[in-house]
This record gives structure tokens, C-alpha cells and sequence, in this order.
């Protein structure tokens, strides 16, 4: 009975150094998994992430004032750059924001507009306006190019409409074979390589 005692009271003893050790093997398993996880999380935040988008580019051109376009910049200035926009010899020697409405239902867009000729053929470009709340319009390079060439015989092309969406070209001539070529493209660098715009306020220069 003694011994057996003895025994008891080992045991009593060892029990508290058992469940020391358990406990230390327990919280050293514990943080290895708490290190892979925060690890884990970390990779997908870099890989998932979203990408930051590039800031708005857009410039300030015009404004909207009871239906008529204010300038803020002279237009002469803007020859050259759509010239530099065409990039196949076309001389640019007009330009003007043009209104996009069929009807009144629909809500207007405005194009920046520049004409031309390139070895005797007609040439118009046409970039997609933002406008804002207060009827502002800014030309960014995520605006919308439409360009229009001519074909032999065919003085003149217009842009054709939906709604307020330029969809193509026309040639002002019904007669066979006088027809428009229309290119598109979602994005433009017009005002890219220019870094300032004469405002024309106080000039009275459109």
C-alpha cells in the first residue's frame, strides 16, 4: 500500500510536467499555422488586388451655354495636333465641336471635329466629348475616334447617327462608286504632346 502510494504521489507529479510540455507543443503548432496563414494572405492581397486606374486626363475645351458652345480654348491651336492625330500627310484647316442629337428624347453628345484634305481626298476626324455636370466639355484619350475618308469622286463625307452615336460615314454624292470609308478606335492622343492650351477668356477667339 506504500509503494503504491508512492507511486500516486509520482504521478501527481509528473502530470503538471506532462501538460506544461502539451501545451508548449500545442502553441508552437499554433503559430507555425498562424505564420503560413497571414503568408497565404498576404499573396492573394498582392496578386488579387486591384490595379490603381490611371488618373482622368481630360482637358477643358468648352462649355455648353443655352445650347450654344462657349470656347475656352482657340481651335487654331488644335489644327496641328490633328494633324499629328491623322498621321498619313492629311492637312487639317478647320476645327469645331459639333452637337449629336437625333432626336429630343435622346440626350445630346458632343464631338470635337477637325476637316481636312489629304492629296485632293476629303478627311474628317471626330473625338468623343466628356461633359459635365455643368455642361463642361473635356476631351481625355479614352474618348472615341471616328474618322471618315473619302474615296475618288466623292467631295464631301458625313457622319452618320444613332441617338446621339456616330456609327459611320456618307458620302454627300448618291452617284456609284463615290463612297466613305469609316475607322474607329476607342481611345485617341490628340492633346497627348501638347502640354498647354491658350485659353481664349477675355480674347473673344474661337
Amino acid at each position: 500500500m506504500h509503494k503504491t502510494g508512492n507511486g500516486s504521489s509520482q504521478n501527481a507529479t509528473l502530470r503538471p510536467v506532462y501538460f506544461l510540455y502539451f501545451l508548449l507543443f500545442v502553441s508552437i503548432i499554433g503559430a507555425s499555422c498562424s505564420g503560413r496563414e497571414f503568408i497565404q494572405e498576404e499573396g492573394n492581397e498582392a496578386v488579387e488586388g486591384p490595379e490603381a486606374p490611371p488618373p482622368y486626363d481630360g482637358r477643358l475645351l468648352a462649355q455648353v451655354v443655352f445650347d450654344t458652345v462657349d470656347y475656352m480654348v482657340s481651335t487654331d491651336q488644335l489644327m496641328q495636333p490633328f494633324i499629328q492625330e491623322f498621321g498619313d500627310g492629311t492637312v487639317v484647316d478647320k476645327v469645331m465641336i459639333r452637337k449629336v442629337q437625333e432626336t429630343q428624347e435622346d440626350e445630346p453628345a458632343y464631338y470635337l471635329v477637325g476637316i481636312g484634305m489629304q492629296n485632293g481626298d476629303f478627311r474628317s476626324m471626330a473625338l468623343e466629348l466628356d461633359i459635365a455636370a455643368d455642361n463642361s466639355l473635356y476631351l481625355s484619350s479614352n474618348g472615341a475616334k471616328h474618322i471618315c475618308m473619302s474615296s475618288a469622286g466623292c467631295g464631301f463625307c458625313y457622319f452618320t447617327f444613332s441617338g446621339n452615336r456616330i456609327t459611320g460615314c456618307e458620302c454627300s454624292s448618291r452617284a456609284p462608286g463615290n463612297n466613305c470609308v469609316h475607322k474607329f478606335s476607342e481611345n485617341n492622343s490628340l492633346l497627348k504632346n501638347v502640354p498647354v492650351l491658350r485659353s481664349t477668356r477675355g480674347s473673344g477667339r474661337k
